[in-house]
């Protein structure tokens, strides 16, 4: 028995022994390194060990909650009475009280696989292949270079939930994660260029990499928006690279789907189960059990097991992600999207590999269709109002389409909308797929791996912002 079980099965056993009405613990160990190397020096170097108790307790509807920076017994057994005291304490100031959904114990244990596991690779062999990274961005990209940054960050965490409904999951899980970010000036003008790379897995997401298919890949995105337009304003077509889809599926509509915001009123969801919120070629999944990628797990964080969850099917608002407690609100079962940020967080509703499905069109097919448009690649960054439906997507790379053709390259490209209004406006969605956009996702202050993707997209029209010629 590992020493993990042991604290999470004691400190459940005494918990029901006071009589709560529900109690979990999660015992958790972390080793974390991560590295920087910018301008040819490595600039930073970290590496993190550390372990700590959560401990969950439900008393009439109020939650108490107490973490440890520790795995000692004895703190373990004064933090349980600590949460028990703060429940107790807040009951009477609870104006909505909790419900937990009925859900079956689970007893099971989970490891993700690696092909090397990164704690087994010391730092300095770390920082030499990410410098060989950033060596080859500077050597392609030659003068034009003014700033170029490599990282690589590693986390294996251990895991093990109790809770007094009889669920005990013990699981580890291994990440890894490689990014680059180059900036270039010339005539004036700097932009920049990036790519990463991440994986449920080990180091092997840095042997397996290639400069060109990276770092140098980086440097050409950059250079070749030096000579780009500004995008003109106004609305547009558009058709959106899988990496635009995956963003505004992400942003736009994964944040409104998640139960708690349902619950608050804070999605444009709230009310529309069952009914059309998009066109019909419209599918949209969230699903953790897919291998390998970065949102990638079996079981959450309160022991859920976890599924392919279908958000939108043909234009219909089908499900919510949810914790324990958001589906004994709603009256349905958990879905395994409790997710928490370390022992540190209690769980709240995240989203993890969030996608488009892919439909029958062809990307060709989409660029004929349009006669004055804009086809919007490398998605960077996005956000949304989930509660005003509004949200914004910055592209990283884009190219005008006139009379049916790809044209000139633009730069400077952003698009914003009404969520239920873009999704409506799909009209054509490709059969291709991509999802290649592992990342940190940003929700209460706690981080949470994720994904995104989907296929081409064509949408009717949408606010591109730009320059008015």
């Amino acid at each position: 028995m590992t020493k993990r079980k042991r604290i999470a099965e004691e400190a459940v056993f005494l918990a029901e022994q006071r009589g709560v009405d529900f109690a979990d613990v999660r015992v958790i160990e972390e080793t974390a390194t991560s590295a920087l190397v910018q301008d040819a020096t490595a600039d930073k170097v970290s590496e993190r060990i550390e372990a700590g108790v959560a401990i969950r307790v439900l008393v009439d509807g109020a939650w108490g909650f107490v973490s440890l920076d520790t795995t000692s017994r004895r703190q373990v057994l004064v933090a349980l009475d600590e949460a028990i005291e703060l429940a107790g304490a807040s009951k009477e100031r609870v104006s909505d009280p909790a419900v937990l959904a009925s859900f079956k114990p689970v007893v099971a244990e989970f490891a993700t696989p690696f092909g090397r596991d990164p704690r087994t690779v010391g730092i300095p062999e770390k920082i030499k292949a990410i410098k060989a990274f950033e060596a080859a961005a500077r050597t392609h990209g030659g003068a034009a270079v003014v700033n170029s940054l490599v990282s690589y960050a590693d986390v294996a965490i251990a895991e093990t939930i109790a809770n007094t409904r009889g669920t005990l999951v013990e699981q580890e899980c291994t990440r890894a994660v490689i990014g680059c970010r180059v900036a270039v000036a010339g005539g004036g003008v700097t932009q920049l260029g990036s790519e990463h790379r991440g994986i449920v897995g080990g180091f092997e997401v840095v042997e397996e990499t290639t400069p060109e298919e990276f770092s140098v890949r980086a440097v050409d995105k950059a250079l070749a928006l030096l000579t780009a337009k500004p995008a003109p304003a106004g609305s547009f077509p558009v058709i959106f690279h899988p990496s635009i889809t995956g963003l505004l599926t992400h942003e736009a509509l994964g944040h409104n789907a998640e139960a708690d915001a349902v619950w608050s009123g804070q999605s444009i969801l709230a009310g529309k189960m069952g009914q059309k919120v998009a066109a019909d070629c419209v599918t949209i999944i969230d699903d953790p059990t897919i291998a390998g990628k970065y949102g990638y797990y079996l079981y959450d964080s309160e022991g859920t097991p976890a599924r392919r969850r279908v958000i939108i099917e043909n234009g219909v608002l089908k499900e919510f992600l949810h914790s324990l407690e958001t589906a004994g609100r709603f009256g349905v079962e958990p879905n395994g999207a409790g997710r928490a940020d370390g022992h540190t967080a209690r769980p709240i509703v995240r989203m993890r590999n969030t996608f488009m499905a892919p439909g029958q069109d062809s990307f060709e097919d989409m660029v004929k269709s349009i006669d004055n448009g804009i086809y919007l690649k490398d998605g960077h960054w996005g956000y949304v109002f989930t509660e005003r439906g509004q949200f914004t997507c910055r592209a990283g790379q884009a190219v005008m389409i006139e009379n049916g053709e790809l044209g000139e390259p633009l730069r400077d490209v952003s698009v914003a909308g009404l969520t239920l209004e873009v999704l409506g406006d799909m009209e054509m969605v490709g059969s291709d797929f991509e999802m290649e956009m592992p990342g940190t996702c940003g929700k209460g202050g706690q981080g949470a791996p994720t994904d995104a993707g989907g296929p081409h997209v064509k949408v009717r029209s949408i606010v591109v912002g730009g320059r008015v010629a």
